[in-house]
């Protein structure tokens, strides 16, 4: 009995990871031989065997919010060259103004005259 209240005592919840509860479920099975009446003792037991998938979730959890972090910033430094490029658009935009070139849609039909391509000899 010893054994598992030195175990419950000086582990922690993030200690509980797959060996520690093997270690725990093997020292409670050795326990329960003895028939000692431990029914007091189980429910700390079976908490802490229960906290590996805890541990296993928390650990998940911890690894998505560094993702995340990652993610925000990748999204910052897009949004940044998104922004340089609409303002290099823009420059190139006035620039082909100056020069007296029409903007015009790249949908439109050919036929109907909206445009005219400026035939520089």
């Amino acid at each position: 009995m010893g054994k598992v209240l030195y175990f419950l005592k000086t582990k922690k919840v993030k200690d509980m990871n797959e060996q520690a509860c093997k270690e725990l479920q093997a020292l409670w099975e050795e326990l329960k031989k003895f028939k000692f009446d431990v029914t007091w003792l189980e429910p700390l037991v079976e908490s802490s065997l229960a906290t590996r998938s805890y541990v296993e979730k928390a650990l998940e959890a911890e690894k998505l919010k560094e993702y995340m972090v990652v993610l925000e910033l990748e999204i910052k430094r897009v949004k940044t060259k998104l922004d340089v490029v609409e303002v290099n658009r823009d420059v190139e935009r006035d620039l082909l103004k100056e020069k007296d070139f029409k903007e015009i849609s790249l949908d439109s039909e050919l036929g109907c005259g909206n445009w005219r391509p400026k035939i520089h000899s």
